[in-house]
């Protein structure tokens, strides 16, 4: 499993598939292993990155950089380990308020953002999100919020974020499972964020292409 040190941050890390980089931030008590049921079936369309921090002695010692594993500098910490520039972004909802902190002050490191809620999402983890809606119109990457049915009711937040995300498209899928080699809800929502990816890849190719007959 690769491993990388940046700034007395430890970053290890696993990848799946080519293509496109889109970047899986880490779920509860900083985990990659959240994202283990969707890394399969994102691989097949681009190269999707989960990782999860460790703070070295270094940063634990009193005047280490003030750097902490869960915070939106960290994953750009994490993003300049690893070469990347320039990136698709995916949350579920413990790391909903991080990644929308890290859109906001890092917006020339996105390419478009996904925000994920599944049936067992915790309220509480949400109230970072509930201070953004005055700036949340600075985000002008393409935003899914994607919800399993049954943690639609339980997240008003997701409703602030649709009414202010300029870019924001809003879905709620059903848990019954897609494909048999990807569980429920991972199948659902991992193949309609798969369908979202592949639509902004597309409009941001026809657009490149585009500014060469300029």
């Amino acid at each position: 499993m690769p491993e990388v040190v940046l700034r007395g941050l430890r970053f290890s890390y696993v990848t799946a598939g080519d293509g496109f980089p889109l970047v899986l931030t880490p779920g509860a008590q900083g985990k990659r292993d959240v994202w283990s049921p969707y890394m399969p079936l994102l691989g097949e369309l681009c190269r999707a990155i989960a990782y999860e921090c460790q703070a070295t002695e270094s940063v634990l010692q009193p005047g280490g950089p003030p750097t902490s594993p869960g915070a939106a500098d960290t994953l750009g910490t994490f993003l300049e380990a690893v070469g990347l520039a320039r990136v698709y972004l995916a949350s579920q909802s413990v790391g909903w308020p991080m990644a929308l902190h890290f859109a906001l002050q890092h917006p020339e490191s996105l390419e478009g953002l996904v925000l994920i809620a599944a049936h067992d999402v915790e309220v509480d983890t949400l109230r970072g999100v509930m201070p953004l809606p005055a700036r949340l119109h600075e985000i002008t990457v393409p935003t899914l919020v994607l919800l399993e049915a049954q943690a639609h009711t339980a997240l008003s937040s997701a409703e602030a974020l649709t009414e202010h995300l300029p870019h924001c498209t809003h879905i709620v899928v059903s848990a019954s499972p897609l494909s048999p080699s990807v569980p429920a809800p991972a199948a659902a929502l991992g193949h309609t964020m798969m369908r979202f990816l592949l639509h902004c890849e597309r409009q941001r190719t026809l657009v490149r292409g585009a500014s060469f007959l300029l």
